[in-house]
């Protein structure tokens, strides 16, 4: 009970004063690795390093928060193991499925229609200049990417009702947001109440049941014989909780380059190293939760632990991307740093390559580069300026 409630005290207050703060103060109190939130997380570069290149045991944890499995999709890939930690091989399979499959054909969709996707984010770069408040810009990127992502994946475009279904569906309301609604112990005080999550979730499930690349859809070997039901709900909950809220949150670090960083935004790969420096310097995607398959020794608050099997450690991407032993001046920005590619650890990966590789790997990271890739076009001045 009593570790109860100091993880909830520290999910109020992680939630309040945001990741990198949070995280900061606590490594810079007890060490790179250290207790919070009801788990290990772990800070130093080369045990997050260790933890992401090894076999992935997982549970319902995303981020800072302890979930109800219950409240997600069975086939949820945040929540499946690898084999080689104890999972069955549908991570892998469904992995494949969108990393082959599905990515590459909403690019090409992305692609044939490029005046319909550009204007998505014109308006949302627009609206989110509007705003003042950082909630309020945040909010405006995610309305933006919604559209982006569920026309991309899903083959339609949603109406505005739609839109406001999905935005309430990644909010903070207890009452109808798929993460917080899912979240311990809030929701042994809002199970009861929670009739708005479940009508917007049936609104965007119909949605999806009907688009077109569920038209399509035929339960086989590649899909992991999902049924169209259970294969929809995976679909909306990666795309609504990674495809939305991680990609908003790259976005966000994109929009926050500083107009001082000389970036070619005619060289492919400038642009992909400038994008990949603002999500080193503010992970948008902080801890990665994995359940250690057997015990371990680590150093965590200052001293040699024994961890026992099953013990969640989260592989903080957030700070060890910030871990000075790696990254020199690691608070500047600075895109043209050396080891960049092949040390930064944002998509839940170590180095980056084009191609990709691993099953643990965001799948829908291609979507996300070209995403945040065009947005940091449309939004340097420079660019502008060409441009007319």
């Amino acid at each position: 009970m009593i570790l109860a409630w100091f993880y909830a005290v520290d999910l109020v207050i992680y939630s309040a004063f945001g990741p990198k703060e949070f995280l900061q103060k606590r490594q810079a109190l007890f060490g790179q690795n250290f207790a919070a939130l009801g788990r290990i997380i772990c800070g130093d570069y080369e045990d997050v390093k260790t933890l992401l290149e090894s076999s992935q045991k997982r549970g319902a944890f995303l981020g800072r928060a302890r979930l109800t499995p219950a409240k997600f999709a069975k086939n949820f890939l945040l929540f499946l193991s690898d084999e080689g930690a104890g999972g069955t091989g549908l991570h892998s399979t469904l992995h494949n499925h969108i990393w082959s499959d599905l990515a590459p054909a909403a690019t090409a969709l992305i692609s044939s229609k490029e005046d319909v996707f550009t204007q998505y984010l014109v308006d949302g770069l627009k609206k989110t200049a509007g705003k003042k408040g950082p909630d309020d810009k945040l909010f405006a990127l995610q309305d933006m990417v919604a559209r982006y992502m569920y026309h991309a994946f899903f083959g339609a475009p949603l109406t505005d009702k739609l839109v406001q279904d999905v935005l309430e569906l990644i909010s903070d309301s207890p009452f109808s947001s798929l993460v917080v609604g899912g979240t311990k112990p809030f929701i042994y005080f809002t199970a009861c109440v929670q009739c708005p999550r479940a009508r917007k979730l049936n609104r965007v499930t119909e949605f999806v049941l009907g688009s077109p690349l569920m038209a399509e859809y035929v339960p086989g070997e590649a899909n992991g014989k999902q049924s169209s039901e259970a294969y929809a709900e995976m679909m909306i909950n990666v795309i609504s909780i990674a495809g939305i809220l991680g990609t908003a949150n790259l976005l966000r670090e994109v929009l926050l380059i500083p107009e001082s960083a000389a970036i070619d935004l005619n060289d492919n790969k400038d642009v992909m190293m400038a994008i990949l420096e603002a999500a080193r310097l503010r992970a948008p995607v902080n801890n990665v939760n994995i359940l250690i398959p057997e015990e371990k020794i680590m150093l965590v608050n200052g001293k040699q632990t024994t961890l026992p099997a099953n013990t969640n450690v989260a592989a903080s991407l957030g700070l060890a991307s910030l871990d000075s032993g790696v990254f020199s001046q690691p608070d500047v920005y600075n895109h043209k740093r050396e080891n960049l590619i092949m040390a930064v650890l944002n998509f839940n990966h170590v180095g980056f390559s084009p191609e990709g590789s691993g099953t643990r790997q965001c799948p829908g990271r291609n979507i996300a580069m070209k995403c945040a890739s065009d947005v940091l076009k449309l939004n340097r001045p420079s660019f502008a300026a060409t441009a007319d």
